[in-house]
């Protein structure tokens, strides 16, 4: 009996390319498009940080305002971030409070 579990256990083991033949295509293209977006945001960097030093960190803060006040009006934040998101919605406004609110009369 103990032989044919060992046998068993031998012959279940997966190669290194059976085991990434196993990963789904969209994992790869998801891993691939990643890849190209970093790719890219390397450059969009470098063109900027041609022009001056300050104007990427300018273009990286605006961009990153604009996702959180996004996220914050949404509420479209990952699940994570709900917390800090919470607090923020107290100050940014927020679609929620539109919904609740009474319509114009």
């Amino acid at each position: 009996m103990m032989s044919m579990n060992v046998l068993l256990l031998a012959v279940a083991k997966l190669t290194v390319l059976e085991k990434v033949q196993a990963v789904p295509m969209a994992t790869w293209i998801s891993l691939m498009v990643f890849f190209i977006v970093l790719f890219i945001l390397v450059r969009i960097w470098k063109s900027l940080k041609e022009i001056n030093d300050i104007v990427p960190w300018i273009a990286l803060i605006t961009i990153g305002g604009t996702v959180v006040v996004y996220w914050t009006y949404e509420r479209t934040e990952p699940k994570f971030l709900t917390p800090i998101f919470n607090q923020l919605a107290k100050h940014l406004p927020s679609r929620i409070e539109y919904k609740e609110a009474d319509a114009p009369r």
